[in-house]
């Protein structure tokens, strides 16, 4: 008789079990909608759907921080980290409201929440200025890297912090280097927003020289954007001495001379411009004697191709190179030159003499001097001219040297 009546109550469970999975069914999906509501709803719809929910709690002193009344959005953020002891957001809303009256208090729950998450944008931007106001630049520096990692439409007034920082105050600048050099995301934007800004230059001479000191250099396209910008500007002297301490490139009257594609930032290295008939590239030289400069030119165009800044000092010097045609050799159509760039007077030319023999490699010299006067900076620059009809021209350039002519001594 005993299995019958267990059969019986097992029977009976299973014509429960789907009125029961009904009303789970029922109760998930109402949670589901609590949820959302809670989520999204306007606050005052939210509040009468779950008036005991923390998150609930924490958006409606939210709100009230908002509309500016602080007595209430202090005590519902109270309650509402009373129900949800970690919420952020009620914790940043409670060091907010009581800022004004405590702010050694609101600087532990603003702390607090601002290590919680990063992602407190209110948080930090309230951190930001409290640790300026206490000088400390580590801080500041720290909770701005926070707000700039995530957040594009801060960078301006985030990067004017960075600058007039270290422009206006010398002990900010170790702090803005230490956050550069392991390269952050907003690295590059804010270096490219020093190109301009009476501070700039400044700025960018001091983390040049602090970042070369880490592990995060100024890469050569960061620098020679430096370079650049302060070439266009005319800031020559202080371009002399922005190389001269940072060695990049290192010291050299010519950096690649040899053409082998060494590393370094213009416009202290080669800068190579094609344009309408007219080619230039470092390349395999002929009879794979290593690297050397191509040229190619239809003869009609004119036009700087390769160029490079050079800082020679006051006084005589040589100008050495080789060269080898493949066409148009017996009408070259182009020349080296050296100009001051203070005044653009060429003080130097070479143009290679018509080539009989195009096979072989020939010798080209010029010698010349650097006035002591408006000539700290100068180009050396090959240009091609335009002949009476096109005309192809191929050649190859080597072993370039500018070397310092010592005074010669005569005998009887």
């Amino acid at each position: 008789m005993q299995p019958r009546a267990v059969g019986r109550t097992g029977g009976g469970l299973r014509a429960w079990a789907p009125h029961v999975l009904t009303v789970l069914l029922i109760w998930l999906g109402w949670q589901m909608v609590v949820g959302l509501l809670v989520q999204r709803s306007p606050v005052e719809t939210a509040i009468r759907v779950a008036p005991s929910s923390g998150q609930v709690l924490s958006r409606a002193a939210e709100a009230e921080m908002v509309a500016g009344r602080v007595d209430a959005a202090r005590d519902l953020a109270g309650m509402a980290l009373r129900a949800a002891p970690f919420d952020v957001r009620a914790l940043r809303v409670l060091g907010l409201a009581v800022a004004r009256t405590d702010p050694d208090a609101a600087d532990e729950l603003l702390t607090l929440a601002g290590n919680w998450s990063l992602r407190d944008d209110p948080s930090h931007a309230w951190l930001i200025r409290r640790r300026l106001e206490q000088g400390d630049y580590a801080g500041a520096f720290g909770h701005a890297d926070a707000l700039a990692r995530r957040r594009e439409d801060v960078h301006p007034r985030i990067f004017q912090l960075f600058t007039v920082a270290v422009a206006e105050d010398p002990r900010a600048a170790p702090h803005l280097i230490a956050r550069l050099a392991p390269w952050p995301n907003w690295r590059p934007a804010y270096l490219e927003s020093l190109r301009t800004g009476p501070q700039a230059a400044q700025v960018q001479a001091t983390l040049a020289l602090g970042l070369q000191r880490t592990d995060g250099p100024l890469n050569d396209g960061e620098l020679q954007t430096v370079y650049g910008e302060w070439l266009r500007q005319g800031r020559l002297p202080g371009l002399r001495e922005l190389r001269r301490r940072l060695r990049r490139p290192p010291p050299a009257t010519l950096h690649d001379g040899g053409f082998e594609g060494r590393a370094g930032p213009t416009p202290f290295n080669w800068i190579l411009e094609a344009g309408p008939g007219v080619h230039a590239e470092i390349s395999a030289g002929p009879e794979s004697q290593g690297k050397a400069l191509f040229l190619e030119t239809d003869g009609f165009s004119t036009r700087t191709v390769v160029s490079q800044v050079l800082l020679l000092d006051p006084g005589p010097y040589r100008l050495d190179g080789r060269f080898r045609f493949e066409a148009g050799g017996r009408d070259p159509r182009f020349s080296w030159s050296i100009r001051c760039l203070e005044t653009n007077a060429v003080i130097a030319a070479w143009s290679p003499t018509a080539a009989q023999d195009q096979s072989d490699w020939a010798d080209g010299r010029a010698e010349f001097t650097v006035p002591a006067a408006n000539c700290s900076t100068q180009w050396l620059e090959l240009k091609t001219r335009r002949g009476a009809r096109r005309s192809a021209v191929v050649a190859w350039f080597d072993t370039f040297a500018l070397v310092p002519v010592t005074a010669k001594t005569t005998g009887n």
